[in-house]
């Protein structure tokens, strides 16, 4: 009983790594034309599910994946499934591929739409004597986030235990009891904020952290598809458009991608960013540069 036991399990994880390869098989690029983007439903990248879904995109050799957790961005891209993603320069500066990728546009900056939530006070963080946990992302933007936290409030990093959970597992994280913190961004913090997480930091509050969205690509395909990734710009700026003109029609949209976030929820989300589509503020590039960011692809 016991060895047929272990021959199902076997044969249930050969079905699951068939399963997989299968998938990213059939979702390779068909054409050397098209151009795969990986993708998340964060607040600043809706401008693209609005296009996506309005049929902008259709004529475009652009193709968006959309996905949940930051790090599937550099997996999808390490394995040749995708030539570029949108994310923030602390992802891209995780990835061992830096030199070969460079921001064609800026999107946002955060300014409020990624926090550091806990079931605690900073002043019980900061007296606490028990481990408290940290759920993130590990490998992302939200490790960053956590030690620019810890240095700017003076905290004991031997405090805290990191563990490495999913967007999704932490959106779902019920109220505990015990001493934790969650690292999340729109829109999975309305479902957080809704169970009595409160916000313990943001990118509002800290003083020495500007998290900066962007299209990344790598310059190979860059080169030879300057008016497409033009073209790319000018729908997202028309989407944006769009929004400020009309938000409950944009709402209407793209509130499939948004993790039930209600239209107040959303509206709200978007006052934690600042569009960069129209003018990018020079300290927003000499900051890229300082983190040794390539800033010579950006477009006008």
């Amino acid at each position: 009983m016991k060895k047929a036991y272990v021959v199902i399990i076997a044969l249930v994880m050969l079905i699951s790594m068939v399963a997989v390869s299968l998938y990213y098989y059939l979702n390779r690029p068909t054409t050397s034309s098209e151009i795969r983007i990986s993708t998340n439903p964060w607040v600043g990248f809706t401008p693209l599910i609005y296009a996506q879904e309005k049929g902008w995109l259709d004529d475009s050799p652009f193709k968006f994946i959309w996905l949940v957790d930051l790090t599937d961005n550099a997996r999808l891209y390490r394995r040749g499934f995708t030539q570029g993603f949108t994310a923030t320069q602390y992802e891209l500066m995780h990835f061992k591929e830096q030199h070969a990728i460079k921001p064609v546009f800026l999107i946002d900056h955060s300014y409020g739409a990624d926090a550091i939530l806990s079931n605690r006070s900073l002043d019980e963080l900061r007296s606490s004597k028990s481990p408290v946990k940290v759920f993130l992302e590990r490998g992302s933007l939200n490790e960053d986030f956590f030690n620019a936290f810890v240095r700017e409030n003076g905290l004991d990093p031997k405090i805290f235990s990191q563990i490495d959970s999913s967007q999704k597992n932490i959106s779902a994280m019920p109220m505990l009891s015990e001493a934790v913190m969650l690292i999340s961004y729109s829109p999975y913090l309305s479902e957080l904020q809704k169970k009595g997480y409160r916000t313990v930091a943001s990118t509002r509050t800290l003083k020495n952290f500007y998290v900066i969205d962007a299209l990344f690509v790598d310059e190979k395909v860059i080169d030879g598809n300057e008016e497409e990734f033009a073209r790319l710009k000018e729908i997202m700026v028309l989407a944006i458009k769009r929004f400020k003109q009309d938000p409950k029609e944009y709402y209407s949209v793209i509130k499939g991608y948004l993790e039930g976030q209600t239209y107040e929820e959303f509206i709200e989300s978007t006052e934690g960013i600042e569009w960069l589509h129209d003018t990018v503020p020079p300290t927003i590039v000499e900051y890229l540069q300082s983190q040794k960011i390539k800033t010579d692809r950006l477009l006008p």
